[in-house]
């Protein structure tokens, strides 16, 4: 699993069988300071994540198990809004602290 921010939305009218029910987040990795880095991606949203969210992404096959058809040709998936990460004994996202 990955740990990342949600930056922003992905609109689709048409999409391949098995996602027609779920949004598209553009998600980027975070680092152990919480802050968003690397190259933005794309990740079928399974819970309904907001922008600037910390969420748990699973990637590769175990993406397409979260899905009600696990043929859909998902290689990312979000499965969990985070209340609060810390690394290292360091807290470096809390929701509340953030709201």
């Amino acid at each position: 699993m990955k740990l990342c921010r949600v930056v922003g939305f992905a609109t689709s009218s048409i999409k391949a069988k098995g996602l027609a029910n779920h949004k598209l987040l553009v998600l980027k990795d975070i680092d152990d300071t919480g802050n968003a880095t690397g190259e933005a991606f794309l990740a079928v949203d399974t819970i309904g994540a907001g922008l600037s969210e910390v969420v748990a992404v699973t990637t590769g096959v175990p993406a397409c198990h979260v899905l009600s058809d696990p043929q859909a040709p998902v290689d990312a998936a979000v499965i969990a809004i985070l209340d609060s990460v810390s690394i290292n004994k360091k807290e470096i996202h809390n929701q509340l602290k953030e709201a």
